[in-house]
């Protein structure tokens, strides 16, 4: 019978983990973006993982469909081929912090509060996605758009 409980020893190892995963895409998908940037790019994996539409762990979200093969996932950096590991100190350091006051919210139920609980998805202002148009731009922050379902 399964009661949900889990020993100390792997409530701490998943927790670890999904903060690695956060600290990870915090830092790939938004290092350049201001404290303000940062925190809606963790928001919009927070609401995913919340929304009963995508996996319901932060890993899960990043992570979804990176073994499907070139650009077919969810966030670039998950599947572009590149090596992941972080060359700027200081934005990881940035990005870790961050991921660690969020997934305290995220394992509480706390709202993050940076975007709203609706905005599943964003992209930079670099790029204009075909499916921008399906969706209602709900925030701009730095160099992202942020979207929520119709």
């Amino acid at each position: 019978m399964d009661n949900g409980y889990q020993p100390l020893s792997k409530r701490l190892a998943v927790a670890e983990a999904e903060r690695k995963c956060l600290t990870t895409a915090i830092y790939h998908e938004a290092r350049g973006e201001s404290e303000a940037g940062q925190l809606a790019v963790a928001n919009v994996i927070v609401n995913r993982a919340r929304s009963g539409k995508f996996p319901s762990t932060l890993c899960g979200v990043i992570y979804q469909n990176a073994d499907k093969g070139l650009y077919r996932c969810q966030f670039t950096f998950a599947c572009d081929g590149r090596n992941e590991a972080p060359r700027e100190r200081r934005a990881l350091d940035r990005s870790a912090d961050l991921a660690q006051r969020v997934y305290g919210e995220f394992a509480r139920g706390e709202a993050v509060g940076a975007v709203p609980g609706s905005a599943l998805y964003y992209h930079t202002t670099a790029v204009n996605p075909s499916w921008a148009n399906t969706y209602n731009a709900v925030a701009q922050i730095g160099s992202h758009i942020f979207y929520s379902p119709n």
